[in-house]
């Protein structure tokens, strides 16, 4: 049997374990629950209307703010789907079984995480296509951007697999793994991002900065939707195109290394 044939295998078992757990829907649950919630929060309290007086309301505003706050549950849904992939094989000791098998190691990651940014991808996709249904339902109108937005959201996501993927191939807990990933997005990343901008240096390479192109690519500027712009003068709008490829670094350099403590890290 072939490795790709092998791949197979390990990404279809992987797959049908994470359609099994109970967090692939209470995601999905989760997901429209925001997007519902962002799109009556919008028209309730006529969001437009309280942002600027340089801005009106329209479908690419709209469609930026529920877009962005509601992709943000299926994208860190990524981390507890990725947390315990490889850390769960050594914390309970399932890997003695798995790993004797004439299977590479570096197979069954490369299975996990197709099966991690499947199921992960259907929950972004899923978030779109809620707001694609409200754009057309209110404004009978969709923009174009919303796809390249999309784009921009799977490629944000698998970013976020690969650190949590790194962190759950080095820590010995799926828990610690998913904790360390979450800090060091929202915690780790956002404190030296701050530090960047007051030192007026423009943050283009950092993981969050480069995020908020998913909202950027609608020509809305964030000075003008979010009430002012960033020390220093900058403008808040990562170039799509820049960020793709920087979220793309912070997908593969971290995968990459996984691959490698995977590798070599001992049964204990």
């Amino acid at each position: 049997m072939s490795e790709f044939e092998k791949l197979k295998i390990v990404t279809k078992y992987e797959l049908l374990k994470q359609f099994r757990r109970r967090r692939f829907y209470g995601a999905l649950v989760l997901t429209l629950l925001a997007v519902i919630l962002i799109i009556a929060l919008y028209k309730g309290l006529d969001i437009p209307g309280k942002l600027s007086p340089l801005i009106s309301d329209s479908p690419e505003l709209f469609a930026l703010f529920v877009t962005s706050a509601g992709a943000t549950i299926p994208i860190f849904a990524a981390v507890f789907f990725a947390g315990d992939s490889i850390a769960s094989e050594f914390e309970h000791k399932t890997g003695y079984i798995l790993f004797p098998n004439p299977v590479k190691r570096s197979t069954f990651v490369v299975g996990k995480y197709i099966a991690c940014l499947t199921v992960t991808s259907l929950i972004v996709i899923f978030a779109y296509v809620a707001t694609v249904i409200a754009l057309v339902g209110i404004y009978q109108q969709l923009p174009i951007e919303v796809f390249g937005s999309l784009a921009l959201a799977l490629v944000y996501a698998n970013s976020v697999l690969g650190i949590a993927f790194l962190y759950s191939s080095a820590l010995k807990g799926s828990m610690g793994a998913t904790i360390a990933t979450l800090l060091t997005i929202m915690l780790v990343f956002s404190v030296i991002e701050v530090s960047l901008i007051f030192a007026n240096i423009d943050p283009w390479f950092m993981h969050g900065y480069a995020g908020d192109s998913i909202a950027s690519v609608y020509g809305v500027p964030f000075a003008a939707a979010f009430g002012g712009g960033m020390p220093g003068g900058m403008e808040r709008n990562p170039d799509p195109t820049t960020s793709f490829f920087v979220m793309l670094g912070y997908f593969i350099v971290p995968f990459i290394l996984s691959i490698w403590l995977a590798k070599r890290r001992e049964m204990l």
